[in-house]
């Protein structure tokens, strides 16, 4: 059984482009009732696939740098658990190659920078510091993870971009194309 079926995935995908969506908007989008999005929400924090909503800041408007530190580490949980404990570290990434070890940590300045510096040389392993100039794409977008394959109810291939919907009796269907669209209308209008 997947761990997560067709509707669990429709209820991520709208959480991940707003997590602010309300119960009332996401049943609405999928033709749900709003106890059953509810509950599905619920289910989907219990089991640990929602750990959280987060705010995307935009980095631009803070203060200080953002950097990327590389490290070659060959105790790499040793590491790892020292720079947990740097307030300056935000996100940490085990990787593969030769720098196994990648972490993002925002400064305030060139005296806080000089301070991780001698923090990050503690630890007795080479690594690198580069200071982001710019964040061009945002970590994180539903298109990008790709976690759910969504196929037309009228000709069963593999919807790429948004889809188009229909509602019909509380329920919404999703189609590829205007001529799907005007097809399973047509369809839906005969048998109803």
């Amino acid at each position: 059984m997947s761990l997560l079926d067709e509707v669990d995935q429709m209820i991520l995908k709208l959480l991940l482009e707003d997590a602010r969506a309300s119960i009332s908007y996401i049943a609405r989008e999928l033709g749900l009732s709003r106890p059953t999005v509810r509950r599905r929400v619920k289910r989907l924090i219990e089991r640990g696939i929602i750990k959280g909503f987060s705010v995307v800041i935009d980095e631009s408007l803070l203060k200080g740098f953002q950097l990327v530190c590389t490290f070659k580490a060959s105790n790499v949980d040793e590491v790892v658990g020292e720079l947990e404990k740097l307030s300056e570290v935000s996100e940490i990434y085990l990787t593969t190659g030769e720098r196994n070890v990648v972490c993002l940590a925002r400064i305030a300045d060139v005296k806080a920078l000089e301070a991780l510096l001698n923090k990050f040389s503690s630890l007795n392993v080479p690594f690198e510091v580069s200071i982001v100039l710019k964040s061009i794409k945002k970590p994180i977008s539903p298109e990008s993870l790709r976690i759910l394959k969504l196929k037309c109810d009228y000709c069963g291939k593999e919807i790429i971009g948004k889809p188009l919907t229909y509602t019909l009796h509380n329920r919404k269907y999703y189609l590829c194309c205007p001529i799907c669209l005007r097809e399973f209308s047509r369809k839906m209008k005969l048998v109803t």
